[in-house]
């Protein structure tokens, strides 16, 4: 029982209004810039997925704070002020999540139109459905890769270009988890899907917009929970004393490795281990 109060899934309901306050600090702004989008793409007679997405470059800074919210909640427990800590993140994140913002963006209009590009040929012709299936698998990789950057990006100070390397690595380094977390979200996603693909008009709108409002908890509280040991296993713990990883011991054959491998992170006995802290 104690174990169980103590559970991710116990402290989602415990502080589900502060979450959902965390929620819309970054849903509204979310909200305002898709709106923003779609009326652009209104004006320019482009309605389709790849302009109303727009929205997510601007409003993906403000996701940095929900991701640090979840996080203290959902992993470390701390019952820590939301306008503060969620304000916090978006200050010290923002360039980055910009650009997160931007790969989101490109992932999903990019998967989007080739999904349905690829399909469309399948059915005309075979041959196409080996690529199609191959772009799933693809866009699979790819998805598993972004369930790790947000939270990465506001927990270790890591560059770009290193925060996309190793989230890669942890595809296949924490494989379980990751199938796991892919199944868990994709349930609340299929059901927003479902819900916006079978209204129209005013329903339509209404079901949208609550879909933008309310997702992006479920999201990142799934995401978050499920990962949030895989990843401090591999790289540190999220906890502000120890931030960062300890010194690992690794023998003579496993320096070899490290010295003429080019990444900044290597795996020693199952974890990720940035170089500087092998001895």
């Amino acid at each position: 029982m104690k174990n169980f109060s103590n559970s991710a899934f116990a402290s989602f309901f415990k502080y589900l209004p502060k979450l959902i306050t965390a929620n819309f600090l970054f849903s509204i702004p979310l909200a305002v810039f898709t709106a923003i989008a779609i009326f652009i793409g209104w004006i320019c007679g482009f309605n389709n997925i790849i302009i109303w997405c727009l929205g997510i470059i601007p409003a993906f800074p403000f996701y940095s704070g929900l991701v640090m919210v979840v996080r203290k909640y959902a992993v470390e427990k701390d019952n820590v002020k939301i306008f503060d800590t969620f304000k916090k993140a978006v200050k010290e994140n923002w360039k980055q999540f910009l650009f997160h913002g931007l790969t989101t963006y490109l992932l999903i209009a990019c998967t989007t139109f080739a999904l349905l590009y690829y399909y469309s040929l399948a059915k005309t012709d075979t041959s196409f459905g080996g690529v199609f299936t191959l772009y799933i698998l693809f866009s699979i990789l790819l998805i598993m890769m972004m369930l790790y950057v947000p939270v990465m990006s506001v927990t270790y100070e890591l560059k770009i270009k290193n925060i996309y390397k190793n989230s890669f690595l942890l595809i296949f380094g924490k494989i379980l988890r990751n199938i796991i977390a892919l199944i868990s979200i994709s349930i609340p996603t299929f059901i927003i899907i479902i819900a916006v693909m079978l209204t129209d008009g005013v329903w339509f709108v209404i079901t949208g917009t609550l879909a933008i409002l309310i997702y992006p908890l479920f999201y990142s509280y799934i995401s978050i929970g499920i990962i949030a040991k895989g990843l401090q296993d591999a790289v540190g713990s999220f906890t502000p004393d120890t931030k960062k990883p300890q010194p690992v011991v690794i023998n003579d054959h496993e320096r070899d490795i490290a010295n003429h491998s080019e990444s900044d992170y290597i795996f020693i006995n199952g974890k990720m281990v940035k170089k500087d802290n092998a001895k």
